[in-house]
């Protein structure tokens, strides 16, 4: 898998040099396939519902092909100090409300730690996201906004806490930012996990206008950094087409984020009264193809590219890693009908999901959380493991991954090796691509009429295809600049074939 720092465009159509961020719509390209390291840093205590984390778990993602690795966290809890609850929750108390984002410090303990595992990921050739996620963050910041009136936690919005959770939120992000500016562009911000169960359209349009602001006021590589955004009240597919244009019209940073896991019946079927076990119809994909549509649309018509944060579907026949058993996971439940998904069907929704987000130019991060949880795909025990590894000079070609899975378990590989395949099969292989991007340019990308590609290699060929993988103009004489003025609005892949014979792959939205 390719990995990129910063665009380098040596030339302009106007013949001037410039170095430029990566742009959201080159970095989505550059994301392709990503995994979530899940339930660790977003735990209360980290290794109480994952084993702790080791920088040997990033080499096993970027061997693995993976570009792209999403690490929730949860800053709340005794992670940051201040307590929002000495202010009133009551109905129009705002008045009353002196505090400020100075009363509110994050632990420089678990900044450093991060900041560590943030420097593993990226020392390993990987796209690292800092996503804010956890049950802290949602008992002690989400459900104050509470939409449905559901949790004690919740705060009227013209009370002093309100105004005072909001402090601590930004807060967080202020010290995050601060921290994080140093890093290259291949770090990534997203501004919160799944708002949309308790937080309204409106009061999450209005938290990602400030939280940008404040990341954006840090400076430095934060003027340009991107960020990724959701919106509130409405979930899985539909949540970012509640993101106010006016936010992504104002910044030229973003990408928009949606987790799909449609339906639960399938995805969840490790619990009880959830028991479909079989997935994979007509009727199944149909689904998904015009829920993502939604997105697709929604994302063209607003520029602004995607990623699929997080989907996935429980462990085959309700299986624990950790022990072995079958029927587990959930051990203080009974009654399962079935105890999980068929393996076949497991393996062909990571497969589709992929495949389908890819197809339509967005990145995708599958949800894993580890042995120890109803959705694994890396069977992580980083903790144990002795093997020893540089990761100042790790490289694919050079590793050898090791084996640390319990006999019990039939796949003996650090893997959950058809899932992984399964989202790794749906982007292109390391054999297919050019190892140094520098070496290939395509721009401008979005574009209307015509393109211009560069190389320090000689081409000998261009071939454009449609998403759905229709080969629609080859071109053998090409010389700089290719005409798609006759070709409708949307995604494409260009495939650039080189007198060596290697082969560079790049995504074109054509945009009238």
């Amino acid at each position: 898998m390719k990995k990129h720092n910063s665009l380098l465009i040596a030339t302009l159509l106007f013949g001037f040099a410039l170095v430029a961020q990566t742009t959201p719509q080159q970095m989505i390209v550059d994301m392709q396939a990503g995994i979530n390291l899940g339930n660790v840093l977003s735990a209360p205590v980290e290794g109480n519902w994952a084993p702790a984390v080791e920088g040997q778990y990033f080499l096993d993602v970027a061997a693995a092909g993976f570009s792209t690795v999403r690490i929730p966290m949860d800053f709340f809890g005794a992670r940051t100090s201040g307590d929002t609850s000495i202010w009133s929750s009551a109905a129009n108390t705002a008045g009353s409300y002196t505090g400020s984002i100075a009363d509110y410090t994050v632990s420089t303990t678990y900044l450093n730690r991060i900041e560590t595992v943030v420097d593993w990921a990226l020392n390993a050739g990987l796209i690292a996201i800092i996503d804010v996620h956890g049950s802290k963050l949602k008992t002690e910041f989400q459900y104050t906004f509470d939409r449905k009136n559901r949790h004690s936690e919740r705060t009227e919005p013209t009370s002093a806490k309100r105004l005072a959770d909001l402090d601590k939120f930004t807060a967080i992000w202020t010290a995050i930012a601060n921290r994080f500016e140093p890093k290259s562009d291949q770090l990534l911000f997203e501004i919160i996990n799944e708002p949309y169960f308790e937080i309204t359209e409106a009061d999450m349009n209005s938290i990602n206008t400030s939280i940008i602001a404040t990341i954006r006021n840090t400076g430095g590589n934060n003027s340009t950094r991107n960020i990724i955004i959701t919106g509130g009240t409405k979930n899985s597919f539909e949540a970012p087409t509640t993101i106010d244009p006016t936010i992504i019209t104002s910044d030229s940073y973003l990408i928009a984020t949606f987790h799909y896991y449609n339906p639960n019946t399938f995805t969840k079927s490790s619990q009880d009264n959830k028991d479909q076990e079989v997935w994979g119809s007509t009727s199944d994909k149909n689904q998904i193809d015009i829920d993502f549509q939604v997105v697709y649309d929604w994302a063209f018509l607003n520029n602004i590219p995607v990623l699929l944060g997080e989907f996935g579907a429980d462990n085959t026949g309700g299986y624990n890693y950790d022990t072995g058993d079958l029927n587990t996971i959930n051990s203080n439940t009974t009654g399962f009908a079935d105890g999980g998904p068929d393996n076949a069907s497991r393996v062909e929704f990571h497969r589709y999901l992929a495949e389908k987000a890819i197809a339509l130019g967005f990145a995708f991060a599958a949800w894993d959380a580890g042995p120890e949880s109803n959705k694994t795909i890396h069977k992580r025990n980083d903790a144990t493991s002795t093997v020893n590894y540089n990761i100042a000079n790790f490289s694919v070609t050079n590793y050898n991954p090791k084996v640390t899975t319990p006999s019990t378990v039939v796949d003996n590989s650090i893997w959950v090796t058809d899932v992984k395949d399964a989202l790794i099969g749906t982007v292109l292989s390391v054999d297919e691509v050019v190892k140094n991007d520098d070496a290939i340019l395509v721009y401008p990308n979005p574009a209307a009429n015509n393109i211009r590609i560069q190389s320090k290699k000689e081409i000998v060929q261009i071939e454009l295809f449609s998403i759905l993988g229709q080969l629609i103009l080859v071109e053998n004489n090409f010389e700089e600049q290719l005409n798609i003025s006759n070709f409708a609005d949307g995604y494409y892949l260009l495939k650039i074939t080189f007198k060596d014979k290697s082969i560079a792959n790049k995504k074109l939205l054509i945009a009238h």
